[in-house]
């Protein structure tokens, strides 16, 4: 048997093919993601998927996917649609909002349609190569379909994806026409991963604004899914910028440098030519420094690196021009014969080379508008070695989050910018304290300890999963006790055999359910349990032979009898210590309302909004539960509601009663959809009959066996069943 293999999907392979006359060949583009996983692909089988970096005409398919044999799995893409779900979707309209700059977007749809159709082939590619027991881990924002798409495929295998860049707040990610669907898509994965909590908090907060998707801190339960949460910052490896460090041509430049600039201060600026990295603040910022601080005139420079990027793009055609005239401006204004102020390089520099810069530069000056992480910063830490340097870096990046000894700036606030770079140039007492601290961080935490830190994870995070509840699916396992006892159904109705709605005239069955309660009954003891009272559940069931349960447990009425007389209950309790507390939350939590039964106080907050909503609700919870400790009422959090009722009279209570009722029988199931069904299924695990099916409507994070993801899936198992047992029971003897 194969050894299971690590499938890494990205939009790039670590290679980019070129045509060389009639034949291709294949030039190394290692990037930051293919130097994180060189240990691992040392360790382990390794597969990975991505498109070859250029378009290769339909001829010249079988020659390119040859050349790209032993580099990984080619995705090749059509020269057009590649720009709709590249150029367009990802990077004008994704990458600026998830960089809180709405004011560059532009959607298309299109592109959008472009957009589902490339991560549906890379979706493909993957399905072509994944075996059970294999990894898969996707990257970014460009392929934030793909782990949905793979889960429906019922692989069995963890999926793993990471958002290399910032996930930006709730409101911002409203705001985005595909809000739904990238959500959707991110959650299909076992684990997601972040480079901060505070991106992870984003994401929490756009599930539950957009999808409704109450989570814990690190998990969001979805139907049939539990999708963990992670913060992973990525790292650098220093061993092997510190080898560059050690290349004769490296140090002779870095011996050019300190010659040319050894009666100066040097401050490095390395960035891609990107609108987010905050190249103008950062001019703007040095210019002031200039200006109000006239002795370091000539003694400071600014070197600053920008290597072109999406050079055929208006917009980046218009930063170039900005930085252009902002480096001639400043240049002209305070250079000298002898002196430039800024060393501007607009050009790529290898990476070698670049050590030279960090190695002979005093402050490494780092100013995104926002960043994911910025692999700059934790270079320059890595490349000094002994020798202490200042990083001034931007609060809004990653990495301002795990590099304690920087001195963050606000790249907006250009006075300030210019203030620390003042205090900088100055600094002589705590830099060496300062940068220890971030050493430590840039030295433990490697690209590669990254690596293995979010696959062991994933690893781990799979194996929860696959020991919890199994999908639902009616077989012929089920049908052994028809013949000898009914069998006993206990079935919730919101939420369970039909979705919630916050109006009882839209919450009456469909002909479906109608019909499959009807069939079940001529071979079970059906119960359906609502919250609706009994006139309500009566004027919708009257007419079927199963037994009703209203209000969650104040009254039962078998198959076809009469509801029984409800006997006096003290609710004295639910008007003076409960009422008012809920009517106080009502007028606290706009949206919200209260609902008054026979013998429960409900505390409805289904259209309020969801953060607040939720936070009130534990807090409503916690309220209750200390009021009426020792009484005997019950305080139940169900689906958006929290509900105050007698405990003798509860779902779970009813569970008890229905299984002493029918004791003779073997085979009980039941299916709800929340926590308060959560505790009617512990009831009936409890029960010890032959067969018992607790069935979890909506999720799969449960006490219960079985899970499935829907009403509408519960009906068809339903119907499944009945077709079973009937042809069971036609087959049977006598």
């Amino acid at each position: 048997m194969a050894e299971p293999k690590l499938i890494v999907v990205s939009v790039r392979l670590p290679v980019r093919l070129v045509e060389d006359g009639t034949d291709w060949r294949v030039d190394a583009s290692p990037g930051g993601l293919a130097t994180a996983l060189r240990a691992v692909s040392q360790r382990r089988s390794f597969t990975w998927v991505g498109w070859p970096g250029t378009d290769v005409p339909s001829q010249h398919l079988p020659a390119a996917a040859a050349a790209l044999e032993e580099y990984g799995v080619p995705v090749f893409l059509d020269y057009e649609v590649f720009q709709g779900f590249y150029e367009q979707f990802s990077n004008q309209l994704i990458w600026p909002l998830f960089h809180n700059i709405s004011g560059r977007l532009k959607f298309d749809r299109t592109a959008w349609y472009q957009f589902e159709a490339v991560n549906e082939q890379f979706a493909t590619a993957v399905r072509a190569v994944a075996r059970p027991g294999d990894t898969i881990w996707v990257h970014d924002y460009q392929l934030a379909l793909v782990p949905r798409m793979l889960r429906e495929s019922k692989l069995e295998c963890p999926i793993g994806f990471f958002l290399h860049i910032p996930f930006p707040s709730h409101e911002t990610y409203r705001t985005l026409p595909a809000r739904e669907e990238i959500l959707r898509g991110m959650l299909g994965a076992d684990l997601i991963g972040f480079h901060t909590y505070e991106y992870c908090q984003h994401f929490r907060d756009s599930c539950l604004r957009v999808l409704g998707l109450e989570s814990e801190r690190e998990t969001i339960a979805l139907p049939g899914h539990l999708a963990h949460l992670g913060v992973h910052p990525i790292g650098v490896d220093p061993q092997e910028i510190g080898e560059y460090a050690q290349l004769p041509e490296v140090r002779d430049q870095f011996e050019g440098l300190r010659n040319r600039f050894r009666t100066k201060k040097v401050i490095l600026g390395v960035d891609r030519l990107d609108y987010t990295k905050g190249i103008p603040e950062k001019l703007l910022a040095f210019e002031e420094f200039l200006g109000r601080n006239p002795q370091w005139q000539t003694g400071v420079v600014l070197v600053q690196v920008a290597s072109p990027s999406r050079t055929e793009v208006r917009e980046y055609q218009e930063l170039k021009r900005e930085v252009d005239e902002l480096v001639g401006r400043i240049n002209g204004r305070y250079g000298t014969f002898n002196h430039t102020p800024i060393v501007y390089i607009n050009r790529m520099i290898p990476r070698s080379q670049l050590s030279a810069l960090y190695r002979v530069a005093d402050i490494a000056f780092v100013t995104p508008l926002r960043d994911g992480m910025n692999l700059v910063a934790l270079e320059y830490v890595a490349a000094r070695g002994d020798q202490p340097g200042i990083l001034v870096l931007s609060e809004f990046t990653g990495a301002a989050a795990c590099l304690a000894g920087s001195r963050l700036v606000n790249p907006h606030n250009i006075s300030l910018m210019a203030d620390v770079l003042a205090e900088a140039l100055q600094d002589t007492g705590s830099a060496a304290a300062e940068f220890q601290q971030m050493c430590e961080f840039v030295h433990s935490n490697t690209s590669g300890v990254w690596a293995d830190r979010f696959l062991e994870h994933l690893a781990n995070v799979h194996e929860v999963h696959r020991s919890g509840a199994c999908r639902l699916k009616a077989t012929a396992d089920f049908t052994r006790h028809v013949p000898e006892v009914r069998p006993l159904f206990i079935l919730d109705y919101g939420g369970t055999l039909q979705p919630h709605v916050p109006e009882v005239s839209e919450a009456e069955p469909d002909l479906r359910v109608y019909k499959v309660l009807q069939e079940l009954a001529s071979v079970a003891s059906v119960y359906v349990i609502s919250g609706r009272p009994a006139d309500v559940l009566e004027s919708w069931f009257g007419d079927l032979p199963v037994g009703l349960i209203c209000e969650d447990g104040a009254a039962v009425r078998g198959p076809g009898a009469e509801w029984p007389e409800v006997p006096e209950i003290d609710l004295t309790v639910l008007d003076t210590l409960v009422l008012p507390i809920m009517e106080d939350f009502v007028r606290h939590t706009p949206g919200s309302k209260l609902e008054r039964r026979r013998v429960s106080l409900v505390w409805h907050y289904r259209a309020t909004d969801p953060k607040l909503a939720a936070l009130r609700a534990k807090e409503l919870y916690a309220q209750l539960e200390g009021t009426l400790r020792g009484l005997p009422f019950t305080v139940l959090a169900g689906a958006r509601a929290v509900e105050v009722r007698p405990t003798d009279l509860t779902k779970s209570s009813v569970a008890e009663q229905l299984l002493q009722s029918h004791s003779d029988t073997h085979f009980v199931f039941c299916a709800g959809n929340d926590r308060v069904d959560e505790a009617m299924f512990e009831v009936v695990l409890r029960s010890q009959r032959d067969t018992i099916i607790t069935c979890l409507v909506g999720g799969e994070d449960t006490v219960g066996q079985y899970f499935v993801e829907s009403p509408a899936e519960l009906v068809s198992q339903l119907e499944g069943l009945v077709s079973l047992w009937r042809r069971s029971m036609a087959t049977a003897p006598g």
